[in-house]
């Protein structure tokens, strides 16, 4: 009997991938070898290295790449992160700005410019708030999450936006950026989760949305959008040696969410009292299925996304969303 093919799998530990982390769920014939991470950049820069086969991946980092004929690797449209993002853009009390149309015209940055969650916030911002792209001075303390290996000169945004580099002496990306907004070189800073606490306990800075709960469910009854932040990706090289591979990480990884979706509303939860009470009142928000994976159910998202990214240089040219999934997934349904 051969030996089962290895697969190096990297991965956060959420409730909908962790049938697979922990061995309940596999592929015949494959076997995972997995890494288990909290460190966001560094899963993404190991995939960009090929030290991973499969891993989630920064949906903006592989649009920059795929859209300039450089990608590695290829989209599953499997989406392991989703989250929406009006609650992380915080501002100094200070810049006396009260709602996100006061941020015109002012110095707004974020972690990188090649960041999903950047490229979501700064497109939500002048599409639903009218924030002038070619007015506003952008600054980022990085350009991607893997800077040692390409500086991403070649961005050139479309829209008028220019691109500032943040300057201190911070020891890292999240130090720079933090710094930047509590020292003033910012009015406006817009985070992830990893930065959220820090933010949240200093006292110049307020976030621009206190009510972001109620603004993001507006949000989502105007635009149907739930975010999309990371997308299933594969080595290329690995697909076309197992052509059938990307078709199996698709029906896995979405077996793998159905069996969350049951033990969520089946197992007492240590940081919630009434869990299922949250669940039904979100799906009378949602009503619909805002976790789906498939391209067809993700096609508005995506192309808004594919929108962003254009006028942000973040493509190199228009892209589609049929050229960041590999072929034999793109019709694939839950």
């Amino acid at each position: 009997m051969p030996s089962p093919i290895k697969i190096r799998l990297a991965s956060r530990a959420y409730d909908g991938t962790l049938p697979i982390l922990r061995g309940q769920m596999s592929l015949p014939g494959f076997a995972f070898d997995i890494t288990e991470t909290e460190d966001v950049p560094a899963m993404f820069a190991g995939m960009f290295k090929g030290q991973f086969d499969v891993s989630e991946m920064s949906l903006g980092e592989l649009i920059y790449y795929t859209s300039r004929d450089k990608a590695d690797f290829v989209a599953i449209p499997v989406f392991p992160s989703r989250m929406f993002r009006h609650g992380f853009i915080f501002c100094r009390k200070a810049s006396n700005i009260i709602r996100a149309e006061n941020l015109n015209g002012k110095k707004i940055g974020f972690l990188r410019w090649v960041q999903t969650a950047a490229i979501w916030m700064r497109g939500m911002l002048i599409d639903q708030y009218g924030v002038s792209a070619q007015n506003s001075e952008w600054y980022v303390a990085s350009m991607h999450h893997w800077d040692d290996h390409d500086p991403g000169a070649t961005v050139e945004p479309r829209d008028g936006s220019v691109i500032r580099m943040i300057q201190n002496g911070g020891k890292n990306t999240s130090e720079r950026a933090c710094r930047a907004l509590f020292d003033g070189q910012l009015d406006a800073l817009g985070v992830t989760e990893s930065q959220y606490a820090t933010l949240s306990a200093h006292p110049s800075v307020t976030q621009l949305f206190a009510n972001s709960r109620e603004v993001e469910m507006d949000y989502f009854r105007r635009t149907r959008i739930l975010p999309i932040m990371h997308v299933l990706a594969l080595q290329k090289s690995l697909a076309e040696r197992y052509p059938e591979l990307p078709a199996q990480l698709f029906r896995l990884y979405s077996d793998a969410k159905a069996w969350a979706q049951r033990w969520r509303r089946a197992i007492p939860s240590l940081v919630e009292a009434w869990p299922n009470h949250y669940l039904a009142e979100e799906q009378q928000i949602f009503n619909s299925d805002p976790w789906a994976y498939g391209l067809e159910a993700n096609r508005h998202g995506l192309e808004t996304f594919l929108r962003y990214c254009h006028a942000q240089g973040i493509t190199a040219r228009p892209t589609t969303p049929e050229e960041i999934f590999h072929p034999s997934t793109l019709k694939l349904v839950e």
